[in-house]
């Protein structure tokens, strides 16, 4: 089975296999964090506090909730300008920000978003705690930006301005 899949396939041929002296181990779990999935038996959400960094290197996402999920519990993150979210950040938080980082990402580029990526992570892996834990309490900063409270009024906006034009049409 793991022959047909891709992304197993790739980590072989990146030679990621976990041996003995990896500087790198893998860890794939292509299931859906219920609790109850055989491997970590812990639902999606008690899991993610436990990481020090999630990746999201999207190609198409009309908004993309799991940075944002990530940033909710104090966990940097890392999206692209792909994602609805990641534009969303530069349009509504200065950056650079310890806790969010938002990689250019287009058809051309997939090196280039591959070794921001690497120099990402291997950034996140050398940081003191005092460094991480600013990045933690960065990341629930941003999060909270989004938080209905301060975007309902963009929503109320939107509704007024279609129950307008809706009773426009009917005069």
């Amino acid at each position: 089975m793991d022959d047909y899949d891709i992304v197993v396939r790739r980590f072989r041929d990146l030679k990621l296999d976990n041996s003995a002296g990896s500087r790198v181990d893998v860890f794939f779990v292509p299931t859906y964090l219920n609790g109850d999935d055989g491997i970590f038996n812990m639902r999606y959400y008690d899991l993610i506090p436990g990481m020090d960094l999630t990746v999201f290197p999207s190609y198409y996402e009309p908004w993309g909730y799991t940075p944002l999920e990530s940033l909710a519990f104090s966990v940097p993150t890392t999206t692209t300008s792909l994602a609805g979210f990641g534009l969303w950040v530069r349009e509504h938080c200065q950056e650079p920000h310890p806790g969010i980082q938002v990689i250019d990402r287009n058809d051309a580029n997939y090196a280039d978003v591959v070794s921001q990526v690497a120099q990402r992570i291997l950034e996140a892996a050398g940081l003191d705690a005092d460094t991480a834990s600013a990045w933690r309490k960065n990341a629930k900063e941003i999060s909270e930006v989004a938080l209905w409270r301060n975007n309902i009024v963009y929503y109320k906006e939107a509704y007024t301005e279609a129950i307008g034009k809706v009773q426009a049409m009917r005069k």
